[in-house]
């Protein structure tokens, strides 16, 4: 019995040297052959030499497993074989967003010991870079810093969130401390959307974002987070809700109209959550069936909204945020001032944010470069408001 190729979308891959020899298996093994998924070990079936042997005289060296297993086979492996698992380039989403966090250098202060154990990612492997507990805090000397990802494990997300708040306590605190504790609660509602307790913790977030904006002058620049190829939906989403709240200060919004829009373009992209990480991650054009399959995260993302409550303005902003003034966007196919005006605004952060974010085989674009490509596209972005939006990002460019 084999399973067509065409559904490998609800598979993913790992690589055959990681499966540990003379175990037995939590889920059915697959591997790709003349264009279709094969079962090759069943669940409960061991893992011999011989039947690696096998797999590998066919010159194959990557083995499936159902996206439903996923969890079940991570533990697997974890178990037997942690170093490797850690080690391997195709599980860097893995190292990053599920097992461990990756923090900003900026928020570590020499003068404030951590509790918490540092590693380092330099994309191929990770080591330990500071060994700290709460019974051992250690000081964290920065010259110990080399080039790549500084990570701390999942389980001491909440330590990192104290050592943050001590820092704010200590009148430390500045914009890092401000984009970071505002990324950690957005990593948190794009983890857990149906959680009302984090959205007023964001609604906070947002307020002295509004505040700081309102005070300083470059809190734009300070603001925005230079991203790497290892990309997340909550960096990208504090990117385009910084975007819109500088934007909504420019165009003299209220205080509460500014607080809906930052919560809107926060939960913008939401359902995404329900998409699969395949075809987010996919390397190159979206086919088209893959492209209908992704539209749909606009729908997503009000449902969850929905369910969380929040007004009419604020899921009308996330319902238009791929609508263009021509018509020629989606999932409604509005024109012109069928589409609200946070719908208008966070278009624009958005297009913007994604031409200027790295991708596999693609370099960024630079600001100026991003902003060319929405003038081209003029008919489909509300005019002063795009004209305002480049007059705001003149200082980045």
């Amino acid at each position: 019995m084999s399973t067509q190729i065409k559904e490998i979308d609800n598979y993913f891959s790992i690589k055959l040297e990681l499966i540990p020899l003379n175990m037995k298996v939590p889920c059915d093994i697959f591997i790709q052959e003349d264009g279709e998924l094969k079962v090759i070990l069943k669940k409960g079936e061991h893992f011999s030499l011989e039947i690696k042997n096998s797999i590998k005289y066919k010159k194959i060296d990557t083995i499936y497993v159902n996206n439903t297993d996923k969890k079940v086979f991570q533990d697997f492996i974890l178990e037997f074989k942690p170093k490797e698992y850690f080690n391997s380039l195709l599980d860097r989403y893995i190292i990053n967003n599920e097992l461990f966090y990756k923090i900003e250098k900026e928020c570590l202060d020499p003068e404030v010991p951590v509790t918490f154990s540092l590693y380092l990612h330099d994309g191929k492997s990770l080591n330990l870079l500071l060994e700290a507990s709460e019974e051992t805090p250690r000081r964290v000397s920065k010259e110990n810093f080399s080039e790549g990802d500084i990570l701390i494990s999942k389980k001491d997300l909440n330590l990192y969130k104290e050592y943050l708040q001590s820092l704010i306590s200590a009148t430390k605190s500045n914009s890092k401390i401000l984009k970071e504790t505002t990324k950690l609660i957005l990593r948190e509602i794009y983890s857990e959307p149906i959680n009302r307790k984090n959205l007023l913790i964001l609604g906070d977030k947002i307020d002295e974002i509004i505040e700081y904006g309102t005070l300083e002058a470059n809190a734009l620049k300070k603001l925005l987070i230079m991203k790497k190829l290892d990309n997340y939906s909550y960096v990208h989403a504090f990117n385009v809700m910084t975007l819109c709240v500088a934007l909504g200060l420019k165009i003299k919004l209220n205080r509460e109209e500014l607080r809906l829009l930052g919560l809107a373009s926060a939960l913008h992209d939401i359902g995404k959550i329900n998409i699969s990480p395949l075809i987010l991650s996919k390397i190159g054009k979206l086919n088209e069936k893959e492209f209908q399959i992704y539209k749909t995260h606009v729908i997503e993302s009000v449902k969850i909204a929905e369910q969380l409550g929040v007004s009419k303005d604020v899921i009308d902003g996330i319902a238009h945020h791929h609508e263009k003034l021509n018509g020629t966007g989606y999932p409604f196919n509005l024109k012109g001032e069928q589409i609200s005006l946070f719908g208008r605004i966070i278009a624009i952060a958005d297009a913007y944010e994604m031409l200027t974010t790295p991708k596999p085989l693609k370099y960024p674009l630079s600001p100026y470069n991003a902003l060319m490509i929405l003038v081209q596209d003029k008919k489909c972005y509300d005019k002063s408001l795009l004209e305002i939006f480049i007059k705001m990002l003149g200082r980045l460019i």
